[in-house]
């Protein structure tokens, strides 16, 4: 499974947070990416950085969805990617006014954490031998090692 995590949509207020996110999510996506069983050959996880464009209710504005095929052509002139298939696919949404407090340092492992706590979703899913205990204890270990703490109680 390929994992790409993303921060792709942002405003002024959030570009700070993106920059400072860019080299983890990079180092984790890599790291994590291997086989944990089931289908599920991608797993793309989007933060939302926007407030005006996230739902008001406070949930994500996408929650998980599992595509047999994404397809890579173009809408806007470019040149077609490859297809992806068995894509799992959901976005985190962050507390817009706690990250407003936040400088970019905190805001990362505030990030990842809440990116920690969000994979538990896909328990309830059926992914077919997908294992959430060992992508979740992974993830836990590596960003340790990359010298973030995920404890989600410390925010």
């Amino acid at each position: 499974m390929q994992l790409g995590l993303h921060a792709n949509v942002c405003d002024s207020a959030t570009a700070h947070i993106v920059s400072a996110l860019h080299k983890p999510f990079a180092a984790l996506s890599a790291a994590l990416s291997g086989e944990y069983g089931g289908p599920m050959e991608h797993l793309w996880i989007d933060l939302e950085l926007v407030e005006h464009i996230a739902r008001p209710v406070g949930k994500a504005k996408f929650p998980f969805r599992f595509q047999k095929r994404v397809s890579g052509r173009s809408h806007f002139g470019l040149p077609p990617t490859p297809d992806n298939f068995n894509v799992g696919h959901y976005s985190v949404r962050p507390d817009f006014q706690l990250l407003a407090s936040m400088s970019a340092e905190q805001a990362v492992p505030y990030v990842l954490a809440l990116i920690y706590e969000s994979v538990k979703q896909l328990s309830k899913k059926q992914l077919g031998g997908f294992d959430v205990a060992l992508f979740r204890n992974n993830f836990r270990n590596e960003c340790t090692r990359l010298g973030y703490e995920v404890a989600c109680d410390t925010f």
